[in-house]
């Protein structure tokens, strides 16, 4: 599902940058100046928390010294692709209560217990983005009411990994920039479902089968790794590493609403927990797929191939949806 916004680039450069220089700063209504910048450092800084933002004193950089964003020697690969903010917010405890500048904010969404029913979360994934004009007071630009069905209007920026019931065999990404929003499936199993498909593949174990052991070695996974895996408070005994982790940064994001939608997009008690044996059928045969036409992602298999060399190989998936 995507929303084309050309402004996709710009997003994930202010992300990558580590010094973010203002142009353009006279056009903003004398008025309203210093409030408009201080609001616009505060979403930068949201986006990105380890950037430097340096506004010149004077339009067209008239006597700005060069010598702020040139052969400052301040770059560091590592460090910036550490920066973005929603990396940060996923770093941060599960609840980090925190003061609000100028309306953003930002939060994440975490569920590790049930994946989300397709159809249920096609019907509220919309409209991101569309209130980023609207003015503090809580209007659109052009003064009308904003519309409290659109939860997710106000979101600027959100990045991670979703679980979907009909496609259970990988990880489906997620993320938007302003109003473009791309689902897509990742390019690799969840180890969880690798282990309930292929449980014999540890070469060290009671009773290891070549087969097994071979999928296992494809996939860099061992022992160790699923010792890793336990120990990092990421694994469900019951689904392993299969979990939703999403990051939200926006305006005057309204946290419940959204929490709440996304709760009420997942499966219910009864649509989990039928037989395992019945998980393929109920999960995802009798669901409507509204993100990838009818590609089939539910068991490994799926995304999996086999070149000549007989080795395991995750095949590419790229799909993206318009409406």
């Amino acid at each position: 599902m995507t929303y084309l916004d050309p402004h996709r680039n710009m997003f994930e450069t202010i992300e990558f940058a580590n010094v973010i220089l203002l142009n353009k700063i006279d056009l903003l209504l004398s008025g309203e100046k210093e409030a408009s910048i201080e609001h616009i450092k505060a979403v930068l800084q949201k986006l990105n928390p380890k950037a430097t933002i340096i506004v010149p004193d004077k339009p067209k950089f008239e006597e700005f010294d060069a010598g702020k964003i040139i052969n400052t020697e301040l770059f560091d690969m590592d460090e910036a692709q550490e920066s973005a903010g929603w990396l940060a917010e996923l770093a941060k405890p599960i609840h980090t209560p925190e003061t609000e500048e100028y309306g953003v904010g930002s939060f994440v969404y975490r569920n590790d217990d049930r994946p989300f029913h397709p159809e249920r979360l096609a019907k509220i994934m919309n409209n991101f983005g569309t209130s980023l004009v609207k003015n503090l007071s809580g209007k659109n630009a052009d003064g009308s009411e904003s519309n409290d069905d659109d939860i997710f209007s106000s979101v600027i920026r959100c990045k991670g990994e979703m679980w979907l019931s009909n496609a259970d065999a990988c990880p489906i990404e997620i993320h938007s920039v302003g109003r473009q929003l791309v689902l897509e499936p990742a390019g690799r199993p969840w180890i969880g479902k690798v282990v309930d498909t292929h449980p014999h593949g540890d070469e060290e174990g009671d009773n290891p089968n070549a087969d097994d052991c071979e999928v296992w070695d494809s996939l860099d996974i061992n022992s160790q790794t699923l010792t890793e895996w336990r120990e990092s408070g990421k694994w469900n005994t019951r689904f392993g590493d299969r979990r939703s982790e999403i990051v939200f940064i926006g305006i005057k994001l309204n946290e419940s609403k959204i929490r709440q939608a996304l709760d009420n997009s997942l499966l219910t008690d009864e649509e989990l927990n039928v037989d395992k044996s019945d998980r393929k059928k109920a999960w995802a045969d009798d669901l409507k797929d509204s993100f990838f036409d009818g590609m089939h992602l539910f068991d490994l298999e799926d995304i999996m191939g086999v070149d000549e060399g007989d080795e395991n190989e995750l095949t590419s998936c790229n799909l993206i949806k318009e409406e």
